[in-house]
This record gives structure tokens, C-alpha cells and sequence, in this order.
């Protein structure tokens, strides 16, 4: 099986030329959930039950691609465009309507420009699984962990669907994870397969978030550390903000 290792780097072609971080920030600012018009695809909400508790979850994935188009219409507070998220069943369907490809696969509590933002600028991996180990030494350990989810820039929809990620994780890898902390492994093992931590995550947590979330980092072109087989990583630039960065 062929693997992929992409690293993150101040300028790829996912971020069509521009700085990673300048670009990321950008998304960030300009594509809140409160920019969002009607009509709204329905995975685009807070996720409010676990959907780890349901042993029918996910459902079947509708496929097809999550697309974005800016409009006229801006907001009176920020100055900033409202945009439409939508569903298409082809990359030529959105096309054909305007639309741009914000990622592979229907959208979710993670499609938002903002989320986008979040994913494109930073390595997720490291610093969500510090807000899981911070919590778990909290008295409060559900609102620790969604606070430091949302400073780490999601949106509340995509928080949502984080925190029940997180906390099955925990659940269902306890002590696979920490076997592997402890020893410091590296993501990857040398085959290129996943660690054991990581796998666990995947198969145990992976299925549910990948449905509800929507986006994904390897659904929207978007590099990482961690090396992964080459047909899970859909190839796309984000070339559609406007004005300066």
C-alpha cells in the first residue's frame, strides 16, 4: 500500500500559494457559522447527543463533495460576506452553480470557512490530544475540554463533534493511548501503519467523527504529520477568500 507523508509547511499547494498561517487566520475570521444563509445543509449543526451511544451510527454517507459560495449580502457587524455551504453530488454540479469545493464528502458540524481555518493553520493532533489529558484531571472535565477546544479556534458545531471524538477515544483507547505516550512513539510505525493509539482512534472513534464532522484534514487537501494511504487524501486547493489576507 502506498502511504503519504505531507508536512506541514508555510506555503503548499492546499493554501494556493499563500502562507499557511496568514490564510488560516483569514478563514478563521471570515467564515463564523453567524455568516452562514439559509438554506443550511442539516449536518451543519451542534452535534447534541453523543453519537457514540447509538450502535447504529453512523448512517450510510451520502458522498459527493461540500461546496461554498460567497454572496452579496454582508454582515452590519464584521463587514464581512455571508456564504452559503451546500451539497452537490459531483465537483461539476458545484461548478456549474458557482460553487467552490470546500472538501471531499457531505457537509458537517466541521465545514464551516472557520473550521476550515482552524485545520489549514496548525497540526490538530498534538494540541487536541492536550485538551484531552487536561481535562482528564479536571474536576469539570466536560467543560474543560470543550473550553480548550473552542481556544484552539472551532466553532461551536465542530467543538461538538471534537469533544464526544475525544472523550470516546478515551473510553474505548485508554490505555493503548497511554502505552503509547509514555513511550513516546513516533505516529507512524515503520511500515508506514499507524500506531497503535492512533489506529485505536481510527477504527473506535474514527467512523462517527468522519460523519458528523464533515470536514476532515484529509478530505479538504490539507497536510499532517502523520502518513497516510494515498486514496484517503483528496488533492484541492482553497483559493476563494477575497480581498487581503
Amino acid at each position: 500500500m502506498l502511504f503519504v507523508l505531507i508536512l506541514i509547511s508555510s506555503v503548499q499547494c492546499d493554501t494556493c500559494g499563500q502562507n499557511r498561517n496568514a490564510l488560516g487566520n483569514w478563514f478563521q475570521s471570515h467564515g463564523s457559522p453567524n455568516l452562514l444563509l439559509e438554506p443550511i445543509p442539516g449536518l451543519v449543526s451542534i452535534v447534541t447527543s453523543n453519537p457514540y451511544d447509538d450502535p447504529n451510527n453512523p448512517p450510510v454517507s451520502p458522498g459527493g463533495f461540500c461546496a461554498m459560495k460567497w454572496s452579496n449580502v454582508t454582515d452590519e457587524t464584521s463587514g464581512y460576506k455571508k456564504y452559503f455551504l451546500r451539497n452537490f453530488p459531483t465537483e461539476d454540479a458545484a461548478k456549474r452553480s458557482n460553487y467552490s469545493i470546500t472538501h471531499k464528502g457531505h457537509c458537517g458540524s466541521c465545514s464551516t470557512l472557520q473550521d476550515l481555518g482552524v485545520y489549514m493553520r496548525q497540526n490538530l493532533t498534538t494540541p487536541v490530544r492536550k485538551c484531552g489529558l487536561k481535562s482528564s484531571i479536571s474536576f469539570d472535565s466536560d467543560k474543560k475540554l470543550k473550553e480548550c477546544l473552542l481556544d484552539l479556534g472551532f466553532s461551536e458545531m465542530c467543538t461538538s463533534i471534537w469533544a464526544y471524538n475525544v472523550k470516546n477515544t478515551k473510553k474505548k483507547c485508554f490505555w493503548t493511548c497511554m502505552w503509547s505516550y509514555a513511550r513516546n512513539e513516533p505516529f507512524n510505525k515503520p511500515d508506514g501503519s499507524l500506531n497503535n493509539c492512533l489506529q485505536c482512534d481510527e477504527d473506535k472513534s474514527g467512523p462517527n467523527f468522519k460523519y458528523f464532522s464533515g470536514r476532515t484534514r484529509r478530505n479538504s487537501g490539507i497536510p499532517s504529520s502523520i502518513k497516510r494511504p494515498a486514496d484517503q487524501f483528496y488533492s484541492m486547493e482553497h483559493c476563494y477568500w477575497y480581498g487581503r489576507l
